[in-house]
């Protein structure tokens, strides 16, 4: 599984995070390569081979697919690289990076294919039910009561749809790209929806992995308006509140998710992340008289969920 005429030196298992898979860098003394380990049984293969050639022909930066067995779920692709967004932030390549990833959202926003499925308001409610159910219901082991959430989760939705459509990612954070010699690289994207324009740049600009200062989130957030045609006719506030209102949304997703991966699927890699997304979920929240009953749901999570992380502190890793 090496290209003809070259030797294999090393093979280096990858970090994997919330996913099914497995990811090993093939290092020989020709061209790297990566090979993932993909259970055809959990994960759709057949989507991410065939987004990955949807993309790569729209000149995305996402790996080649060199061969594939789709029967026993392995996959070997092009190397993008090895420094993560994560890492060049703190190097003199962050802002040629950051604005990388959002110039490649301008053109990534533009695809449209009947492959790509939409991201409606069911998927958005159930995602925010992950939340309720994993982390307040389950890691929290509080009665996760729907009127108490009910009307701002209706908001979150509500501004979700409110705004212009786009191909979105969905998971266009710091550890799912790479920026390597001025060269932007994409993984991760084979649940890729047609939804919320701001989506994914929420992803970026309020990761869950990252915090970056409001003034350089409302620097790149009216970048990228000045670029999306969808969004030049809208009024500043209503921009930054639909950024906020799916940041909020995306944010509750992952700690329900975070919480899933511990106590479902005895991963415990981000456990360590729950507190202080949920602290930045507070402060968000706290800016929009309308969630601010979201808010004060919120704020009591924050004493029973120190507790609960604390108890489990000996799992994480």
């Amino acid at each position: 599984m090496h290209a003809s005429g070259s030797r294999l030196t090393r093979i280096d298992a990858l970090r994997v995070e919330a996913s099914n898979r497995c990811f090993y860098r093939i290092h020989s003394d020709g061209a790297n390569l990566v090979l993932m380990t993909s259970p055809p049984e959990l994960e759709r293969n057949d989507q991410f081979v065939a987004l990955a050639q949807l993309f790569a022909a729209r000149a995305i930066p996402v790996p080649k697919v060199a061969a594939s067995n789709f029967e026993q779920g392995w996959f070997l692709m092009s190397d993008l690289g090895t420094v993560h967004l994560e890492e060049a932030y703190a190097t003199g390549e962050r802002e040629p990076a950051i604005k990388a990833a959002i110039d490649t959202l301008v053109v990534l926003g533009d695809i449209r294919d009947p492959r790509i499925e939409p991201y409606d308001a069911d998927r958005l409610n159930m995602e925010l039910a992950i939340f309720t159910e994993w982390f307040v219901g389950n890691l929290l082991q509080q009665d996760a009561r729907a009127d108490a959430t009910e009307a701002p989760f209706a908001l979150l939705v509500e501004a979700a749809e409110a705004q212009p459509r786009s191909c979105v990612h969905r998971d266009y954070h710091c550890r799912n790209l790479l920026y390597n010699d001025g060269t932007l690289g994409i993984v991760d994207f084979q649940d890729a929806l047609h939804g919320p324009v701001l989506y994914d740049l929420a992803s970026l600009l309020r990761d869950c992995y990252y915090t970056f200062d409001e003034s350089e989130i409302d620097r790149w957030l009216n970048y990228f308006a000045a670029l999306t045609p969808s969004l030049r006719a809208q009024e500043q506030p209503t921009i930054k509140r639909w950024f906020d209102f799916i940041a909020v949304q995306r944010q509750l997703k992952a700690i329900g998710i975070f919480a899933r991966l511990h106590l479902r699927d005895g991963k415990s890699s981000h456990l360590p992340h729950i507190m202080p997304v949920l602290a930045r979920l507070i402060q968000l929240t706290g800016i929009y008289p309308e969630l601010q009953q979201l808010n004060v749901q919120l704020s009591r999570c924050t004493k029973p969920a120190t507790q609960a992380i604390d108890a489990l502190r000996f799992d994480t890793r």
